[in-house]
């Protein structure tokens, strides 16, 4: 797989030696090369960047700044003359830095390591990667944040997500299918019937899990799974 990238540096001689580099690269695409940060943005925006090479410093918006508007998806490297600026970078989310002069030997080990974050983040579970998922509502497609999801009731063919603020979805599934790709962390099967987000309930108590004035019965086949969550995250 070929990963589109960008460089940002206002320094044009280490603009140019480091597209240099990523011409060198097989499995790069250079698809832009920009003296200031402000005139990448809409590259990154438009969501087609999956490796920035990126200087800290520089005039109007700074890399740091920079580093804010970047998808989770993309993987930040950034260039510094200088090591302890390296380190705010790394605070900042980069997968990697590289010191300048850059030569070539550096630049390939380096790669190699944001070439291996970048395989290992696509071959999460979308869902569990993205934090999100997708019903289809009769001629539609909806939406729902993981972090929305109170419980997940069986519907027979069908299960019904209710979600924050009284919402609730309802589209063709199963409760199997949904227990195999949600954060198994997060979502625990507690009944045949249902499944509990323990990360947003309320209470627990009686075998029965309470989201406000509304309650969800834990089967005895399920409890300890819950009840060892309950045990993890103790005060």
């Amino acid at each position: 797989m070929i990963l589109n990238c960008i460089v940002i540096d206002d320094d044009p001689e280490a603009l140019k030696q480091i597209t240099s580099h990523i011409k060198r690269t097989p499995t790069l695409q250079l698809i832009g090369a920009y003296t200031s940060a402000r005139e990448a943005v809409r590259d990154v925006k438009n969501g087609h960047v999956d490796v920035i090479y990126l200087a800290i410093q520089m005039p109007e918006l700074s890399g740091i700044e920079f580093a804010r508007l970047v998808p989770e998806s993309c993987r930040l490297v950034f260039t510094t003359a200088y090591k302890e600026y390296a380190f705010d970078g790394i605070k900042a989310g980069a997968a990697d830095y590289l010191l300048k002069p850059i030569s070539f030997e550096d630049f390939q080990e380096s790669y190699k390591r944001v070439r291996a974050t970048f395989d290992e983040y696509q071959l999460q579970d979308p869902i569990e990667r993205d934090r999100c998922l997708v019903a289809k509502v009769e001629n539609k497609f909806v939406r729902i944040d993981l972090d929305d999801i109170l419980y997940i009731e069986s519907m027979n063919d069908y299960v019904r997500f209710h979600l924050t603020q009284g919402r609730k979805v309802t589209t063709f599934s199963n409760l199997k299918r949904l227990e195999s790709r949600l954060p198994r962390q997060q979502f625990k099967r507690i009944h045949r019937s249902f499944i509990a987000n323990l990360c947003r309930m309320d209470s627990i108590g009686h075998m029965r899990i309470y989201y406000g004035e509304t309650s969800i019965p834990i089967s005895d086949s399920y409890k300890d799974a819950v009840y060892q969550f309950v045990n993890s995250h103790l005060a």
